[in-house]
């Protein structure tokens, strides 16, 4: 996944290496956001390769040309060969002619545009490619990623991630374009730092990999010149002036003036990082949650939670008695999640999406970074399946419980904390079916590192496992919410996520698991 991620961003550099002064109508059209799920990548390598198969055609039409130019050349030279015109009034005619046709034809020649309709394929295409505010998304997950789990840009550089070596590296491009993505959010301390891994990777790479930078367009000064400006912001003077010295240059000739009148004239003290202790979040997330009490919690076979199974007992482990939370098992097979994956990658949309009413930009909600598509209980059999089973499981009435939905998450892909039962009165008087009283989790594959789902409250993490399913009360014996079954997604380190997630509701209920009002 991480490996794929970033030959996406490499791609997206070489894209949108003009995207700070692009304009957001030049890239609107995009439906499709590579950043929040894994679910497009195949599609965008394909039409990556698509796009290289019509830049062939469109040399081997150049190659027709080129060979037409020299043949016609070729023929010039050897029937019109000046050293050799007599006085003979034929041959001025026949040159005369010459010059007054075949010049003008090879001028019409050089004036025929090449290539219409590869380049009519590159224009029509633009409305699928990777849009700028897709890039920013996926810059901000790697730092999502680099901020939950303490990781630093000279080891993400590397593919060192969370002590994980992994096969992968960033290029001096995809890190300038980390780090003006930060820059833009304001995030100057982490800006400066990949600003510092750009110009490092620059200078230790190769004669032909510069030479190959300065084809897709990166400019080496334009990161110089925004390390310097950056390093002014965080009131690094003295550091910004050895910048400028050390690759000095004659534009930068204003800018070292400014930078030492600063550093004359202001008693600003350098901007420090704040080195804050790590969250509960930060801690978990790393598998390194404080330790909480386990006596009480159980694994067993439940034979109890319905007559179907006392026939096909259920793998159940005991996480928590307060909120109640267990862990199943086995509950889907690898062919249903398998199914599920397939019936939806071609429906996956953005997830917490809506767009401005006026230029129809998006507005995305940056604390959910997933695609979804929403299944019906009876939209197949798959499905359906489920929703028997989820039924067994859980003891509870499913009828008119909400709709299914499948999640994936792609680079640095998280949900923020946040509790599934509504906390506003109005909300739940306008459900038919009252609030959520519970919440079943389905893993649909394994993730080898990060994108655990993990309850900070409750010191509780877990690992997605393909065929297990959690389940969690989000209401109390009473009918109030739960406040510990707060929860969220960790960053995906490596991998994928896929998840199917039901809400039970509340009003369906009242024989299964009355409330003590």
């Amino acid at each position: 996944m991480l490996a794929r991620s970033l030959l996406y961003l490499s791609l997206l550099v070489v894209a949108f290496r003009d995207a700070g002064s692009q304009s957001l109508e030049d890239s609107d059209g995009a439906e499709q956001f590579y950043s929040t799920s894994v679910v497009g990548m195949a599609d965008l390598l394909e039409f990556n390769a698509d796009l290289l198969d019509i830049l062939d055609s469109y040399i081997e039409v150049l190659r027709e040309r080129i060979k037409l130019i020299q043949r016609t050349v070729h023929y010039m030279m050897k029937h019109y060969d000046t050293e050799n015109l007599q006085e003979n009034p034929l041959d001025h005619f026949h040159f005369a002619r010459h010059m007054q046709k075949d010049w003008a034809y090879m001028l019409e020649l050089l004036q025929q545009p090449l290539g219409k309709k590869q380049l009519q394929f590159l224009k029509d295409s633009r409305a699928h490619y990777p849009s700028v505010w897709d890039l920013e998304e996926g810059c901000l997950g790697i730092h999502r990623m680099q901020h939950i789990y303490q990781l630093q840009p000279k080891d993400m550089v590397t593919g060192l991630l969370d002590g994980v070596q992994h096969g992968t590296s960033f290029s001096a491009p995809e890190c300038f374009t980390v780090a003006r993505a930060l820059y833009k959010k304001n995030l100057f301390h982490e800006a400066v730092a990949w600003l510092e891994q750009a110009l490092t990777l620059y200078e230790q790479a190769s004669e032909e990999t510069k030479g190959h930078y300065q084809i897709i367009g990166f400019d080496v000064s334009q990161v110089h010149k925004q390390y310097i400006e950056g390093l002014m912001t965080l009131n690094r003077y003295a550091d910004a002036l050895k910048a400028i010295d050390w690759h000095p240059k004659p534009y930068l000739r204003r800018l070292r003036d400014r930078v030492q009148m600063r550093l004359m004239s202001s008693n600003d003290v350098p901007m420090q990082k704040p080195n804050l202790p790590l969250t509960v979040l930060q801690l978990c997330c790393r598998g390194g949650c404080p330790y909480r009490d386990m006596h009480r919690l159980t694994c067993s076979y439940n034979t109890t939670a319905s007559p179907f199974a006392r026939l096909a007992p259920f793998k159940t482990e005991l996480l928590s008695l307060s909120p109640y939370m267990v862990l199943y098992h086995g509950a889907i097979t690898p062919l249903e999640s398998q199914t599920l994956r397939d019936l939806a990658k071609p429906m996956m949309k953005r997830r917490a999406m809506t767009y401005h009413k006026k230029n129809r930009t998006p507005l995305i909600d940056e604390r959910r970074t997933s695609n979804s598509v929403w299944f019906q209980a009876k939209s197949n059999a798959v499905i359906e399946r489920l929703e028997r089973r989820a039924g067994d499981m859980t003891s509870f009435e499913m009828a008119n419980s909400e709709v299914y939905q499948l999640l994936n998450y792609g680079i640095g892909g998280h949900y923020y904390p946040h509790l599934d039962h509504f906390e506003s009165p109005d909300v739940v008087k306008n459900r038919s079916v009252g609030d959520r009283i519970a919440t079943v989790l389905f893993y649909l594959n394994d993730v080898p590192q990060g994108g655990a789902t993990l309850f900070p409250r409750l010191n509780i993490s877990v690992q997605p496992r393909n065929g297990d399913a959690i389940l969690w009360y989000n209401l109390d014996d009473r009918g109030e919410g739960e406040q510990d079954s707060l929860h969220t997604s960790c960053p995906i380190i490596k991998g994928s996520k896929w998840a199917l997630v039901k809400w039970i509701d509340e009003m369906s209920q009242p024989f299964r698991r009355p409330c003590n009002r």
